[in-house]
């Protein structure tokens, strides 16, 4: 009996860990969007490519203090809308609601980097 216990307690955690594997698109996007509204970087950055996550660092460096304690404050709620995968690229469309307003439609790319999806903005995509 203990050795049938142990068996099915093994399969478990192994099926637990296989399904559990990685982030979604939209799941990611959430994170780096909760993040980011908060004010907090850092943990933007572990959401992004590299050179998003530079461009989120000059976004930190322009935040005031004051900006930054006043964001985390901020009840923040993200919407998505729709996810088109196709291979290692994703568009995941959302829409947030802050101070009892919502956004239109708005678009976040992502794509995979060393397997792991990660958001990815260019220069045009800050417009």
């Amino acid at each position: 009996m203990k050795k049938l216990f142990a068996v099915l307690a093994l399969f478990s955690l192994t099926l637990f860990v296989s399904c559990s594997g990685g982030d979604t698109p939209e799941s990611v996007a959430e994170k780096f969007i909760m993040a980011t509204s908060k004010g907090e970087f850092e943990e933007a950055k572990k959401y992004c490519d590299e050179n998003t996550a530079s461009m989120i660092g000059m976004m930190a460096g322009a935040m005031s203090e004051k900006d930054k304690e006043e964001a985390k404050k901020m009840e923040v709620k993200m919407d998505v809308i729709s996810t088109d995968i196709k291979e290692d690229t994703a568009v995941v469309k959302y829409k947030m609601t802050a101070k009892g307003e919502t956004s239109p439609e708005q678009k976040m790319d992502l794509k995979k980097v060393d397997g792991e999806w990660k958001v990815t903005i260019n220069k045009e995509g800050m417009k």
